[in-house]
């Protein structure tokens, strides 16, 4: 059977046959058909015309079923809590406002009033600016991917959503507050609890990577933690429901990002009391009552209440990690090392969301200012 051009052939009768691939729009799957003429042209402009129609069909598709499509084809490559919060964004969100509307309708207009309805949603308890946006932006996400699977030519409306950056003055606890707090951590180690915070206080790791430490990720003898899990709490799919009683489950998965896997070397002050308290490999640092692992929740709850117990006003966990990073900083080391310490793929990230000049700084560095200032002008300084 002789082939001329894109999957066209002629038969051994003499007529001429072409094979398109058909895409379910429901399913998203595909199978063959095939496509007869008299003529190689006749079945030429037949296969392109069958791909207009199928191209139509496609953007005409219900976004509620485009949502789903995008979602399942997702499902394989992203961790656990990824796909958990976009399927929620979809289910709680995208799919109760935007369900049959033709994704080819989709426009900058209709756009707004889906921000409108979402908000109307939770008028009681409004979302943030930020969550906002990123709802928005997987709407676009659904598309481009309905652009690239089924070749369509959907116009992709804009975000309405600007993300916003937190401006407000993060409060840090003092100086005085951390030395209390370490002192009742070294002095209450035999509780692993305790122990697992001041390992935190000391490296920075995020509560889930804290959750999921287990001694043989310690090398009490080199003095380095290797990073190399996350434990979480994540919403299960409606479909996986296998106990009624819970709507989550906790996923162990890699950390966060591929940078996350690291290994820390541990300040020299902490090798020494780790050597006290190491116990055997498969015993995670931080036990919980009923399992061998504490999940994060628990740990924060246990945190508070060491808070309460120093007389220290209330600061959440993830605290230690901006104030770690921030010490680092103040003493004026590297950081490059400090970003990859932290599991950054990026110097800007850890400069922009973790590190945080504290009002001694900002004082001390005026005051630079105004000695630099007047002594290489010829201007009077300003005297009380």
């Amino acid at each position: 059977m002789p082939k001329k051009g894109e999957n066209i052939y002629k038969r051994k009768d003499g007529r001429w046959e072409g094979r398109i691939q058909r895409k379910d729009i429901l399913t998203g799957k595909s199978k063959y058909q095939s496509i007869y003429g008299k003529t190689y042209k006749e079945v030429k402009e037949k296969i392109i015309l069958a791909r207009q129609i199928q191209n139509i069909s496609f953007c005409r598709m219900p976004f509620g079923n485009a949502a789903q499509l995008w979602l399942q084809s997702k499902k394989k490559e992203w961790k656990p809590g990824t796909y958990a919060f976009y399927y929620q964004v979809i289910m709680k969100y995208i799919i109760p406002c935007l369900q049959n509307v033709s994704i080819d309708k989709m426009n900058n207009q209709i756009m707004e009033e889906f921000v409108m309805r979402v908000r109307e949603q939770k008028i009681d308890k409004p979302l943030s600016n930020n969550y906002l946006f990123q709802i928005c932006a997987t709407v676009c996400r659904i598309m481009a991917y309905v652009n690239k699977k089924y070749e369509t030519n959907l116009s992709i409306p804009e975000n309405p959503v600007t993300r916003k950056r937190n401006t407000r003055q993060m409060v840090f606890p003092d100086e005085n507050s951390l030395i209390l707090l370490e002192q009742y951590l070294i002095s209450h180690c035999q509780d692993n609890t305790c122990l697992g915070i001041l390992i935190a206080f000391h490296t920075g790791i995020r509560i889930g990577e804290l959750s999921a430490l287990m001694w043989k990720d310690i090398n009490v003898e080199e003095g380095i933690i290797y990073i190399r899990r996350n434990l979480i709490r994540v919403k299960k799919d409606k479909n996986d429901l296998a106990d009624e009683k819970s709507a989550t489950q906790i996923m162990v998965q890699p950390p966060k990002t591929f940078d996350s896997v690291r290994a820390i070397p541990l300040p020299p002050r902490m090798v020494p009391i780790l050597q006290i308290y190491k116990k055997e490999d498969t015993e995670y640092v931080i036990s919980g009552v009923k399992k061998s692992w504490a999940e994060p929740r628990t740990i924060q709850y246990r945190f508070k209440s060491i808070l309460t117990k120093c007389h220290l006003p209330y600061f959440n966990f993830h605290m230690l990690r901006h104030s770690f990073a921030t010490r680092c900083v103040s003493m004026g080391l590297d950081i490059k090392s400090l970003s990859e310490l932290l599991g950054h793929s990026d110097i800007k990230v850890t400069l922009d969301l973790y590190v945080h000049s504290t009002i001694q700084q900002k004082r001390k560095m005026m005051e630079q200012y105004n000695f630099l200032f007047y002594k290489t002008s010829n201007l009077p300084s300003i005297r009380q």
